[in-house]
């Protein structure tokens, strides 16, 4: 296996980024165009997503969707062996105060729990995550072993700890109370973590709550970070850092910081909604009838 994993990386170091890119889009719009599976619950995904919109947006913004993934995809295994800073160099910050806060409570030890999801370029986000401060990335283990070793090794060689969504609880606490960064992707309905249903898009959505409950477990603050691309470029959005007050109630504390975490994530979306994963089925589980309307 690490014999294959390094013949792979090399042979991906031969595509000039440039060349990743068009190539990228083509074939990701190519497979967009195929009766797939994915290709129609992407148009699912954002017909409900977008209820206001006609078929033709629906259409023309799945084929956006599938472009983007291929680019992103096949530019950031094309330079997958550049130096970090060198990927940090190409990045444009849009909230540069607020990144410094992040940068500054890392540097005093300040463990913070970082939410981000599956838009822009998530990969990219926690590679060079690692020249802000300590990271800590929360992957999934992947079916393949062997994109499992290639992605997840990319994120060890630039600085980041690994954990995957099936360590131990006391490992992501450990995490945090060492002053780390834990960063963690939250927008995807996976049923067998904990979680609770909170908006997204105008309906309900099941959503993980470790990442709110470690915060709330050890008192730490919060922040959403996103990569996405605008104009050519990768653009790094992180909001405010925030501590949410602890309360006697834990339930509505995680609750109140998976609310804003997935409300946040969503005005990020809906700026570039072909840069979001629509071939995710968000809505897969469904909430008990008494749930069915949105909170008050």
């Amino acid at each position: 296996m690490p014999t294959l994993v390094s013949l792979i990386q090399s042979g991906l170091r031969c595509i000039p980024p440039r060349l990743a890119w068009r190539f990228g889009g083509w074939g990701g719009e190519f497979f967009g165009s195929l009766p797939t599976r994915d290709a129609k619950r992407c148009r699912d995904m954002l017909a409900k997503g977008y209820p206001e919109k006609d078929a033709a947006w629906v259409a023309c913004m799945a084929r956006k969707t599938f472009r983007h993934v291929g680019r992103m995809a096949l530019w950031t295994a094309a330079t997958m062996h550049w130096d970090i800073r060198r990927m940090h160099r190409g990045i444009v910050v849009e909230s540069p105060d607020n990144l410094r806060e992040l940068m500054r409570s890392l540097k005093r030890g300040e463990g913070t729990v970082g939410f981000t999801g599956h838009i822009g370029n998530w990969e990219l986000l926690s590679r060079a995550g690692s020249v802000f401060g300590p990271l800590t990335v929360v992957g999934k283990r992947l079916r393949s072993p062997l994109a499992d070793a290639l992605i997840q090794g990319a994120r060890i060689n630039c600085g980041a700890h690994l954990l995957y969504q099936d360590a131990p609880f006391a490992d992501f606490a450990r995490e945090v109370r060492s002053g780390r960064l834990l960063a963690v992707l939250i927008d995807q309905d996976i049923e067998r973590l904990a979680g609770m249903f909170v908006p997204w898009f105008g309906d309900l959505a099941y959503t993980p709550t470790g990442p709110a409950a470690i915060a709330q477990l050890t008192r730490s603050p919060v922040v959403c970070v996103f990569l996405y691309e605008k104009a050519g470029r990768w653009v790094l959005h992180c909001s405010p850092r925030i501590r949410f007050p602890r309360t006697r109630n834990s339930a509505a504390d995680i609750l109140a910081i998976t609310t804003w975490a997935t409300a946040y994530e969503e005005a990020i979306v809906r700026r570039s909604p072909h840069q979001w994963a629509w071939w995710h089925l968000r809505w897969r589980t469904r909430p008990p009838v008494h749930q069915s309307g949105l909170p008050d």
